[in-house]
């Protein structure tokens, strides 16, 4: 019988985290028919997606320490082709690389997916949670839905051919690297996050298997352009680095220049208004859109007087500019659509002060109560 001669030998950890990939992929496939039950079955037994997940990767590790462990020892003894196996396993990493995420991309397009259900439509914004905030503003464009879904078909497409894996992989990276960074920091599902982060972790490893062609196209490979002169080494560095330092020192420039951004910024509850000596109603508000309840300071976007206590509307609020000097305790608001308020700032601290200014006809004094930043 003639032995099998290894054409590539490769490392144990190498082989490893490619029997892992194609382990968790092949396990992930079996979960398929789980989407197709009923919505029941998860309301009661939800809770054990976490476990199932982490049961998964536990299996898949476990097999593929065995799995390696004997490919490993039967390379070195040569009775192995190990380019077969590597074949085999890149090749289902790829397919399941390409089902997984162009099924993502189908939903967009067939609009299963950045769905907001109409109740929330209805919530106060700053009710809303992170998964509540993506799913509305992704799905606020379907355009845009359509551009991220034929990204995600398309890539997917590639990575189905060895010939374009490296391309398909380049182009669904940043897809997966943005879809990891929303699913971690505005805390979607545990289930959507474990996939996109094996997602991306299989992803990095097909184009690692490219390193070397990637290392002379983004680092080795030089313009052939002449090269510009311009006195000492330093000086060159030195302009490297000035388009940062100016983008940096022009918006540091503008928060120095406008200080009072960040000491009014945040929303302000009105706990008592006189308006011309006269102290107003709690519900005056009902029937006078100058009875404010709610003051808003949004540094450069602005200001906002709004005399609905529960939510905010552009049509019943004033809306404006303001300067404040913060030596002299001076607030001047410009409404767009009326007077100059002139105000002083009295009692001022951190959560509270108080102002005393004049609007139109109209003398105004409010105790104002921070809410939030």
């Amino acid at each position: 019988m003639t032995q099998a001669v290894p054409d590539s030998p490769t490392s144990w950890f190498f082989k490893f985290c490619e029997c892992a990939l194609a382990a968790t992929a092949l396990l992930n496939l079996l979960l398929i028919p789980l989407e197709f039950l009923p919505f029941s079955f998860f309301g009661k037994y939800g809770h054990y997606i976490e476990f199932m997940l982490i049961g998964t990767v536990g299996l898949a590790l476990l097999r593929s320490l065995i799995y390696v462990w004997v490919w490993h020892r039967c390379e070195q003894a040569k009775t192995v082709h190990s380019d077969l196996y590597h074949a085999w396993l890149q090749g289902i990493i790829r397919y399941w690389l390409a089902l997984s995420i162009s099924s993502y991309g189908f939903a967009k397009l067939l609009k299963t997916q950045f769905q907001t259900a109409e109740y929330r439509l209805d919530m106060p914004l700053s009710s809303v949670d992170g998964m509540g905030l993506t799913w509305y503003y992704f799905g606020y464009s379907y355009p845009l839905a359509v551009i991220i879904a034929l990204c995600q078909i398309g890539g997917s497409l590639l990575l189905l051919y060895r010939r374009t894996t490296l391309l398909g992989a380049m182009i669904l990276l940043p897809v997966m690297v943005n879809i990891v960074l929303i699913n971690l920091f505005y805390k979607i599902t545990i289930g959507a996050f474990f996939n996109s982060v094996i997602y991306l972790i299989s992803l990095v490893f097909l184009l690692l298997l490219h390193r070397k062609r990637l290392k002379l196209i983004l680092w080795t490979v030089v313009d052939h352009l002449p090269a510009i002169v311009l006195g000492r080494s330093w000086t060159k560095h030195s302009l490297r680095l000035l388009p940062i330092a100016v983008a940096f020192i022009s918006i540091k420039a503008l928060l120095v220049m406008h200080p009072e951004d960040q000491t009014l910024k945040g929303t302000w509850a009105v706990e008592n208004l006189i308006r011309n000596g006269q102290v107003q109603p709690a519900a005056a508000w009902l029937t006078d859109r100058k009875a404010w309840s709610r003051v808003y300071f949004a540094g450069f976007e602005g200001c906002a007087f709004s005399p609905n206590p529960y939510r905010f509307e552009f049509s019943e609020s004033l809306l404006g500019s303001y300067e404040f000097d913060s030596l002299q305790n001076k607030l001047q608001v410009a409404f767009y659509s009326s007077d100059t308020l002139r105000a002083t700032l009295s009692n001022r601290t951190a959560e509270a002060m108080r102002l005393q200014g004049i609007l139109g006809h109209d003398t105004l004094d409010m105790q104002l109560t921070r809410l939030h930043r």
